[in-house]
């Protein structure tokens, strides 16, 4: 909470919220009055938030691009950005193909619609795991 330590210290606001969420006291807290699938829901939003920021940070190359096919809006709010699920027509630096689905954070002001093309980039914690960076000017 900060009661009692230094106040000049910058923080994550992400970050906070993850240790809130799963760390220490008030981690303990959360696993006794919050009910697993709300937790898991909370933690999955904090991974979205959490990869929304490294594509927003441009940290992450483009390692794909994609076609989108379909878009579904989870109902599921981050700063009053929506969760939605895309299945995209994936195209790899490579040259490969393949349809993928996607759940991912995107921004209020700059939603996919079908037909759009959007980047990927490559999750460094998962190599596997593509996550989306936006839509491509044309």
């Amino acid at each position: 909470m900060g009661w009692f330590g230094k106040k000049n210290k910058q923080e994550d606001a992400i970050a906070k919220a993850d240790k809130m969420m799963n760390k220490g006291l008030s981690g303990m807290m959360m696993k006794g009055f919050v009910s697993k699938e709300h937790r898991e829901a909370i933690n999955q939003s904090l991974d979205s938030a959490k990869q929304a920021q490294l594509a927003a940070s441009g940290s992450l190359p483009l390692t794909a691009t994609a076609t989108v096919i379909t878009i579904t809006d989870t109902g599921k709010l981050i700063n009053f950005d929506p969760i939605v699920v895309l299945v995209l027509e994936v195209t790899e630096t490579n040259g490969s193909q393949y349809q993928r689905t996607l759940e991912t954070l995107v921004s209020k002001m700059q939603i996919p619609r079908v037909g759009d093309r959007v980047g990927l980039g490559q999750n460094p914690a998962n190599p596997s795991e593509l996550i989306y960076m936006g839509l491509l000017s044309v």
